[in-house]
């Protein structure tokens, strides 16, 4: 994991005069997994939307493989995969439809739009009879896995994954998880939001934890969890800290 991909410093972002996100830092090398993990309401979402170039920060720097997101996005955004929370597809139409159609509107064409499309279909496990059927008959599962296939359409060099799990069944869950890990394999970094520390640790290789938009800790998962006797899982680490702060 050499080098740096992406890195946020000092971000902050207000809302009517209330801050949303309020001195955020982390760096993320290629490669890498970073559990971005914290209460509703800690700024987790605001802070991703501010990385994928939706939201504008009013403090600090994004910078993308050296270059500024503030100044010039276009870097970012040829080279960013965005999975937001909400499913972001056409029900209305097939999956493949929905694959060929974000392709297009990614510049994709030709042959190498129908190669993209298989890839990253079979990445997540979607095959030619899922891709047939129309998007609206799909379980919540299909639906999350599609919806990262369209991401991965234009071979991201960071992806950012806003609780891709949510409301999937285990199979798809899984699925998913191994996605993100594999993804990584091949020098992807990755920003996972979650709120199940169970996946956060099993995926992520670093995490920083945010409350009320602040920073509370930022730091290799494997320091975090600790070794040996003394080792603990990341939900006991992170209610710790949340003692801690009421304490």
């Amino acid at each position: 994991m050499d080098g740096v991909c992406l890195c946020v410093k000092g971000v902050s972002k207000s809302y009517r005069g209330k801050k949303a996100v309020d001195g955020i830092s982390f760096c993320l090398a290629p490669g890498e997994v970073l559990g971005l993990i914290g209460t509703n309401g800690a700024g987790k979402s605001t802070t991703v939307s501010m990385i994928a170039t939706l939201v504008k920060p009013d403090e600090g720097q994004i910078i993308f493989q050296g270059e500024d997101i503030r100044k010039n996005p276009r870097p970012l955004r040829e080279k960013l995969g965005y999975v937001p929370q909400e499913i972001a597809l056409y029900e209305s139409i097939s999956g493949l439809e929905n694959l060929k159609f974000f392709g297009r509107a990614g510049k994709i064409h030709g042959g190498r739009l129908k190669e993209r499309v298989n890839a990253s279909a079979a990445m997540v496990g979607l095959t030619g009879e899922m891709l047939k059927m129309r998007v609206g008959e799909y379980s919540g599962g299909m639906k999350r896995r599609l919806n990262i296939a369209v991401a991965l359409l234009r071979e991201p060099k960071l992806l950012i994954l806003d609780e891709p799990t949510e409301g999937v069944d285990i199979q798809s869950r899984n699925l998913i998880l191994k996605v993100v890990r594999d993804l990584a394999d091949r020098g992807v970094a990755v920003v996972y939001v979650g709120h199940r520390m169970d996946e956060v640790e099993q995926v992520c290789d670093s995490i920083c934890v945010l409350d009320g938009g602040h920073t509370i800790c930022s730091m290799p998962l494997k320091e975090a969890l600790g070794t040996g006797e003394k080792r603990q899982t990341l939900e006991q680490f992170y209610n710790r800290i949340f003692e801690g702060i009421k304490e």
